[in-house]
């Protein structure tokens, strides 16, 4: 968890141009490993990265915004 806090912490000190700009980079790398993933998996299979995502997010985030 001590890494996590570490990159967390990093990244609030980060300028608001440059987190605006990692923000978007990484919305981008999303849409287009979506995109992507889209053209090469069935359908069933998006509901499983969807349900694995929110496992991954919900505590992340909760830690994130409790700071």
């Amino acid at each position: 968890m001590n890494w996590i806090s570490a990159k967390t912490e990093k990244l609030r000190q980060v300028p608001d141009p440059y987190f605006s700009l990692i923000v978007t980079a990484k919305f981008l790398v999303g849409v287009g490993l979506g995109v992507l993933l889209a053209t090469w998996l069935p359908v069933w299979t998006w509901w499983i990265f969807i349900i694995v995502a929110l496992v991954i997010t919900i505590p992340s985030v909760r830690i994130v915004l409790s700071k």
